[in-house]
């Protein structure tokens, strides 16, 4: 039936839209009306013709309103109601079409939802009670919830986001409330059904599982199945559904493949099995499960006969595949805090607390993660081509990012740099550091618990500390590292049996080309410094006897500038520096000490915020109008202006905007406020201001989250910034209190960024010199200024900051060189170059414009300047830039000097 309404609602759609104006073109006369003298239209006698013609016009008239209208609630539906655009004057017409265009688009998804399959049974563990079993009806109804009454205002999103912790769950709603009409509107008073459970991050439905907020197949498959690695047999059930592995929704339920344990095992096989997932869940009805879930028959449920339990439950029955749920008492005191380590295999949500996911890492070493992490992006932005743009960072990396930089701002200074293979292993009681020396220690071995996770944080410490710079790392077995750090000085080996052998040869052709010198003589000759480097073995796989021989084999040559480092389950026979990592406690040479450590969840976004700052892959920006996606009936601006020499003259300065104004194109700035300014706290209103203008409409909950504050403190810094920006004229505040849970500045409120963007909306490459002009004037430094890197959350907007204003200042300067305009071109490069310094789009034109006033001097220094700059950040610069550099030179050789051309 609901497909049937479904097709009815497209078909008349396709009518009104397709068919009316066919028969408009057919048999209306609307050009009638060019061949009538206007004068005499009122004095005209109304023949059918002149009739035909006004008809005409009235029809095409209520033809575009029902399209605009069709098309603003199209928009509405696939926002999910945060978009919503309203022709005036249509009020009347908005529930005939919402109900068409929610009936078309919805109510597919929601009839597939209507069959409701409950979970089938879950064997408990022989030392517990057997529920009693019963076997319901096939096509059982969805089980009867709680009622809510409709407020004035909800909506069906804004109720499912509220209630139900998920806006994507409102067809559950649907589904439960057939009093709902076909438009989905609702009225305050209504009587809804909100389903009886709210699923949990980690509730499960047999073979099914509801995808949540954060969640991607790996984290799915690492969850539920217990290995990562197992998301491709997740997308192959599902591909009907997956278009993209690397994009599913929230509230989507994904079918899961068999998993080999069964359900019955016994608690001591459970005990073993990796990669084991914890739900707390007391036994009870029988949950419904979510819209989406196919029925396939009679299944069997639990009844409510609850599980007698004994203390708390430590050791819960577990499969890959099933959630182990836990009856009675929780296994952990709810009122106690979490553990702040992430040990291996646990299924820690990414996105769900990134302090949480950070653990023991120590601010020294979050300190050097952030400054490796700023060179490389640093590095992307100049190898960026005009009109690209970076690869933005996912969110939970963003976070976790964001979170690596709030931990640094507590890095002591150190007052001098350790020996290059120095790392720390952790703090003493007394807050004091336990470090180690690999080189001097030479072998080094890890065991415990922890011990995977200590390995991973000395290869981070290695390949962040500044001191470290010149060691070389040899990762066996950790192929992702050298991959998602992209840096010479760290490499892999596939397998242990090629790790040893590397070894080897390493330290016998080290032991033969000393010829008897010792080490510190050799580093002591600066010619032969860099050759005799630190080299350092990392064996990410546990070491077996025999290979522990070959390792002391190969360091039984002497020192020649090697350390291992590796793991065991116990101390191996051989010499080495025992540290033994247990989740709170670590031990070395008879010293206790807290270990710093990087946990699986850690390790794995670490390795992707490598990836994502250090991949030279982008996207096409934006900004960038590109017109072979353009209809055919519509034209791109030409990209030189036709009337140049009119548009010479520098546009006035923009007048003073009048209401609050964030200035970011510089040093951070609030301009035009209407309160006082805080007495304290000054820097953080601001920043609230900028994300608030970044995410209009967003929850306190998400900006506690994004800004990595205490809910005290926004509250706080929120009543500050309220007070600052003050009341409008009219008497509205600035800032409105979020009486609807969402939090909006006025509109009224904006920011230097907010008019760059809208002088060259049309695309950089499209705006004209005038606009190129007047957005470049409003740029005043680097965006964010000294705030660039405090504001964690900011750093995909800085980067599309910098991308935007390098591209509106490369095409101005192209244009002006067309136009043997170098001072033009040359002002342009140097509003860019506010932004972005040593950007080498900008100090290509700039050499250019220089060949164009052949103005040789300065020519030179530029190509002087640009070679020095791209030898010592040891990269390349692009071809066409470098045939651009090329015949700016030929050109500088082809132009006489003024003054030779004088004499």
């Amino acid at each position: 039936m609901k497909a049937a309404r479904a097709l009815g609602a497209l078909l008349t759609l396709a009518l009104l839209l397709v068919g009316a104006p066919w028969v408009l073109l057919k048999i209306g006369s609307i050009d009638y009306l060019l061949q009538v003298d206007p004068a005499g239209l009122l004095t005209a006698r109304a023949g059918s013709a002149l009739i035909l013609a006004l008809l005409s016009c009235l029809g095409w008239l209520a033809w575009v309103v029902i399209t605009l209208t069709t098309v603003f609630e199209f928009i509405a539906v696939l926002t999910r109601r945060r978009v919503r655009l309203r022709l005036p004057g249509t009020g009347w017409l908005r529930p005939m079409i919402g109900a068409l265009v929610m009936a078309a688009v919805l109510t597919p998804s929601i009839a597939d939802a209507d069959p409701i399959r409950p979970p089938p049974a879950t064997v408990p563990p022989p030392a517990q009670a057997q529920p009693t079993v019963t076997s319901p009806p096939a096509t059982r109804p969805a089980e009867v919830g709680r009622v809510y009454v409709v407020q004035e205002g909800d909506e069906l999103w804004d109720i499912a986001e509220r209630e139900l912790g998920s806006g994507e769950r409102w067809r559950e709603i649907v589904a439960l409330s057939p009093d709902i009409v076909d438009s989905f509107t609702l009225t305050a008073g209504q009587v809804l059904t909100l389903p009886v459970t709210q699923m949990s991050p980690l509730e499960n439905v047999s073979s099914h599982v509801v995808v949540q907020r954060g969640d991607s197949l790996w984290a799915i498959s690492e969850r539920v199945l217990g290995d990562g690695n197992r998301w491709p047999e997740i997308h192959a059930l599902n591909r009907g559904q997956i278009a993209d592995p690397d994009e599913i929704d929230v509230g989507w339920v994904l079918q899961l493949p068999d998993t080999a344990p069964s359900a019955t095992a016994s608690p001591e096989v459970a005990a073993e099995i990796p990669g084991e997932v914890h739900a707390e869940a007391a036994v009870g009805p029988a949950a419904e499960p979510p819209a989406g879930v196919p029925s396939q028959g009679p299944v069997e449920t639990l009844t409510e006969a609850p599980v007698p339990v004994e203390g708390p439950v430590e050791a819960p029955i577990e499969t890959p595949g099933r959630i182990a749920v836990r009856a009675g008492l929780p296994a952990t005191d709810p009122t106690q805090p979490p553990p702040a380590a992430s040990h291996a295999g646990e299924a820690t949500p990414v996105d769900s607390d990134p302090l949480t996911v950070l653990g023991p890492i120590g601010a020294l070493l979050a300190l050097g993660v952030v400054a490796g992490v700023a060179t490389r992006r640093r590095a992307q932005l100049l190898g960026r081509a005009v009109g690209r743009r970076l690869v933005p960072v996912p969110e939970q990396v963003s976070r976790f990012w964001g979170a690596l930089a709030v931990h640094a701002d507590d890095a002591p200074d150190p007052e001098e740099a350790p020996p290059p293979t120095t790392v720390l292993l952790g703090w003493a009681e007394d807050g004091s550091e336990v470090p180690i020396e690999l080189e001097r220690e030479r072998a080094t071995v890890l065991t415990g618990s922890e011990a995977t996770a200590g390995l991973a944080a000395i290869v981070t410490g290695l390949s962040s500390a500044p001191w470290s710079e010149g060691v070389e790392l040899i990762v066996v077995g950790g192929a992702q590292w050298a991959e998602a750090l992209d840096d010479p000085r760290v490499t892999a080996s596939a397998s242990t049996s090629d790790g040893l052998a590397e070894l080897a040869r390493t330290c016998s052709r080290r032991r033969l080309a000393m010829r008897g010198r010792s080490l510190p003589d050799l580093r002591s000759d600066p010619d032969l410094d860099a050759a005799w480097n630190p080299v350092v073995f990392l064996f990410e796989g546990p070491l077996s006897a025999t290979q522990f021989d070959a390792v002391a084999d190969a360091l039984a040559l002497g020192e020649v500038g090697v350390g291992v480092v590796a793991t065991a389950p116990a101390a191996p026979h051989i010499e080495h520096a025992a540290v033994e990592l247990e989740t709170e406690l670590g031990t070395f040479r008879g010293k206790k000490f807290t270990p710093q450590l990087v946990g699986e969840p850690a390790r794995r976004v670490l390795l992707e915020l490598f990836r994502a700052t250090g991949s030279t892959e982008t996207v096409p920006a934006p900004w960038w109008s590109d017109s072979s996606s353009l209809p055919p009936n519509v034209l791109p601006l030409p990209l030189v202006g036709a009337a140049h020499g009119e548009e010479q003259p520098m546009p006035e300065p923009p007048e003073e905007h009048p209401h609050p104004t964030l200035s970011l194109l510089g040093e951070v700035e609030l301009l035009n406020p209407a309160g006082q300014e805080p007495n304290r706290a000054r820097m953080q209103c601001i920043e609230y201001c900028a994300w608030l203008l970044a995410h209009p409409g967003a929850t306190p909950t998400v900006m506690t989250r994004d800004l990595l504050v205490a809910e005290s403190t926004r509250r706080s810094n929120m009543c500050r910034l309220r007070a600052w920006l003050g009341t409008a004229p009219d008497g509205s505040p600035y800032l409105p209190d979020a009486y609807t849970g969402r939090i909006r500045l006025d509109e009224r409120v904006t920011s230097d960024w907010e008019r760059f963007e809208a002088l060259l909306a049309g695309g950089v490459n499209s705006a004209s010199p005038s606009a190129l002009r007047q957005a470049l004037r409003l740029v005043r430094g680097e965006p964010l200024g000294a705030s660039a890197f405090q504001w964690h959350w900011a750093q995909t907007l800085r980067a599309d900051m910098v991308s935007m204003i390098v591209d509106a200042a490369s095409v101005l300067a192209d244009r002006a060189i067309e136009h043997a305009d170098p001072d033009l071109a040359l002002w342009a490069v140097a509003r860019g170059r506010l932004a972005a310094p040593e950007d080498d789009q900008l100090r290509v034109r700039a050499i250019h414009a220089f060949a164009v006033a052949a103005r040789a001097a300065e020519l030179d220094r530029e190509v002087l300047a640009l070679n020095r700059s791209v030898r010592a950040a040891g990269r390349d610069l692009p071809v066409e830039l470098a045939h651009r550099v090329q015949l700016a030179i030929h050109l500088r050789d082809a132009n006489p000097r003024p003054a030779e051309a004088v004499t």
